[in-house]
């Protein structure tokens, strides 16, 4: 049986930035990472549509579920020096998005094989850990041998987009997991939007105490896009979903302008305002100058459900943060640290997600 220092399961941003900054600090020590896939990195290459988003400037409290555990961590860590370090030049959107320079995300993947590689981590791939063992040390499980380590992190990521089964390792191991459900998802709308596919419109969108400006992408069943993603945060079944299309005109303004337009075809005169197929949905119950303006301004959608973690980007839900330290060991069990998205933590869309895996990571890299 093979012996490590450091095991760390899963080879995403949080293990691989661990694996990184330990060996940086500990140039001596064993260490290993076990990846169920056949390649490192297989979500990093997704982010920002093939971009990479990394990480966003602008961190606020509302920009992460249980913000209060992570915000001092948060703060400390300067995501444009992290990747400066390892000779990635960044870039900001007018968002406060940061992408690498090159805008590929295969770019930042390949950065961080050559990392591995260079300080020598071993990385093993294909490698299905099946359960965790305590004795003196912990003793982990594949599906044809085991390894024994002094330590273990746990980094398999959530059940978004993924399949993992660091949940069950962790509540094996005497970890509480918090309900799981998906988030940063499309959401499903009790109405017909069917006719609406495809379709995008820049808006202010509101549901209970959350409201943002963004765009959104009309889905066949219901609404994606960058803004639904940050409202799928927010809402639950039957919440109402209320649009501005037109959050820069008043009401008085656009009920004047289309009395004044009145005598002509209004399908046709508002194509400069709105897509042609919006249009008609609105005319569809709204006749009135009144009802018309008052339809633009509060164009609303019930909430039927979510979409499946298959759509989702992060998950809602995971290790109880009270069972973990500010350094993300656990409060359970001796010599086990936690990172990543496998936390009870989400973050908003723009980076925040990517950034917190970054984070923890290298957190507990240099903490162990």
């Amino acid at each position: 049986m093979d012996k490590y220092d450091v095991v760390i399961i899963g080879a995403g941003a949080s293990g691989i930035s661990c694996a990184i900054a330990y060996k940086q600090k500990n140039p001596f020590k064993k260490i290993v990472i076990l990846e169920q896939n056949d390649r490192i990195g297989k979500k990093i290459l997704k982010t920002g549509n093939g971009k990479c988003n990394l990480g966003n400037v602008h961190i606020k409290e509302n920009s992460y579920h249980n913000w209060e555990y992570i915000k001092r961590a948060m703060k400390q860590f300067d995501i444009i020096d992290y990747f400066g370090e390892m000779g990635v030049i960044t870039r900001q959107d007018e968002q406060g998005r940061l992408y690498p320079y090159s805008e590929t995300a295969s770019s930042i993947v390949d950065i961080f094989r050559y990392e591995l590689e260079r300080l020598q981590i071993e990385v093993r791939y294909s490698f299905q850990v099946t359960n965790i063992f305590t004795e003196k040390n912990f003793i982990v499980y594949g599906t044809s041998t085991k390894i024994e380590a002094e330590k273990v992190v746990v980094a398999t990521g959530s059940f978004a987009q993924e399949k993992t089964n660091g949940y069950e390792l962790l509540e094996h191991l005497g970890h509480h997991i918090k309900p799981l459900s998906p988030r940063l998802v499309p959401i499903k709308v009790e109405e017909s939007v069917k006719s609406l596919q495809g379709i995008r419109v820049k808006c202010l969108a509101k549901v209970k105490e959350f409201e943002e400006y963004g765009e959104i992408l009309f889905k066949e069943a219901g609404l994606s896009g960058i803004l639904a993603l940050n409202l799928s945060r927010y809402v639950n079944k039957n919440d109402k979903i209320v649009l501005d299309l037109a959050p820069d005109k008043s009401y008085l303004t656009l009920k004047e302008l289309i009395e004044k337009l009145a005598s002509r075809d209004i399908a046709t005169i508002l194509r400069g305002l709105l897509p042609k197929m919006v249009i008609l949905d609105i005319l569809k119950t709204a006749k009135t100058p009144e009802e018309i303006a008052t339809k633009i301004k509060n164009y609303s959608f019930t909430v039927k459900d979510l979409y499946d973690f298959e759509f989702a980007q992060v998950a809602r839900g995971g290790v109880d943060m009270d069972e973990v330290k500010e350094d993300f060991a656990s409060k359970i069990i001796n010599n086990c640290y936690i990172v990543g998205e496998v936390l009870d933590i989400d973050g908003e869309c723009g980076g925040y997600n990517l950034m917190f895996a970054w984070m923890s990571g290298n957190t507990v890299g240099k903490h162990i």
